[in-house]
């Protein structure tokens, strides 16, 4: 018969088996976990992600219709991650899906109004816009601001005897403001398809905030005082959310603000948006 010492001795040794390995296992466990945690955190503190600055994860996505005689009309893209704003060239004879058949998006807009048209192109393109925002030329100036000057290099868009024969021959980047941009746009599109029509507007307005960039933390809060004569979709909150947008991207030196056009052909019905401008539209949409 065993000693009642060795029976305890024996059991001693055989629970000693099993905790040492258990308690370094868990020991071990608990510093892994905690050294993660401090490599997390380090790495959070170094890509600035702690505190995440308001905008810098927004998008959005608008249909802007200018109204004029024949309305006009620009997609514009907001993007906080990618800290880029685009304007693209939308002509007003682009061709849309319409329940009888197709239309342009201008015989839409005059017919139905931005709603309308902004309907359209989603069921067209199979992505839709954020919102509308529609306004007169006038509107559109007091938005982007009176006082606001910037430079337009003509040799962009048009060859040297064009620029020569409306009086740019020497002085080929007129400085502008928004209230002659209208018949500034006019002058040069006399002679333009209407694809390069298109990009005309997206390029001026583009430049117009590319040499003021601190615009951008103001032309939300005058789109808000000039209410009374836009129409939109927009609510309180998502001007909210884009200004946020607008103040962030101002604050970036890498944000950059760029302009393209919706690649198409001319057709008697109208223009028709090839698969280089169906991807344009959808990327900007998207």
């Amino acid at each position: 018969m065993r000693s009642r010492g060795g029976l305890f001795w024996q059991s001693l040794f055989l629970t000693l088996l099993v905790l040492v390995p258990l308690s370094a296992g868990v020991l071990y466990l608990s510093g892994q976990r905690q050294h993660q945690a401090e490599v997390e955190l380090a790495a959070a503190a170094g890509r600035g992600d702690v505190g995440i600055d308001a905008g810098a994860t927004d998008t959005y996505r608008l249909l802007l219709a200018i109204q004029t005689e024949t309305p006009e009309f620009l997609l514009l893209r907001v993007d906080g991650p990618a800290r880029t704003v685009t304007f693209c060239g939308v002509p007003g004879k682009t061709l849309v899906d319409a329940p009888e058949g197709q239309t342009t998006l201008e015989d839409c807009y005059l017919a139905a109004g931005p709603a309308r048209a902004a309907q359209l192109l989603t069921d067209t393109v199979g992505l839709a816009p954020d919102a509308y925002f529609a306004a007169t030329p006038d509107t559109y100036a007091q938005i982007i601001g009176t006082d606001t000057t910037a430079r337009f290099d003509t040799a962009s868009v048009m060859d040297y005897e064009r620029r020569v024969a409306l009086g740019y021959g020497e002085d080929n980047a007129p400085e502008l403001t928004p209230a002659v941009t209208e018949e500034f746009l006019a002058t040069l599109r006399e002679r333009m398809d209407q694809k390069a029509a298109a990009s005309l507007r997206a390029a001026v307005w583009c430049v117009f905030l590319r040499q003021n960039p601190a615009r951008l933390t103001l032309v939300v809060d005058a789109a808000r005082e000039q209410s009374s004569r836009t129409l939109t979709s927009l609510t309180a909150q998502d001007l909210l959310k884009l200004e946020q947008t607008m103040e962030y991207l101002s604050g970036q030196t890498a944000a950059t603000i760029e302009y393209t056009v919706l690649s198409g052909r001319e057709t008697p019905a109208g223009y028709a948006l090839d698969e280089e401008g169906m991807d344009e539209a959808k990327r900007l949409l998207e």
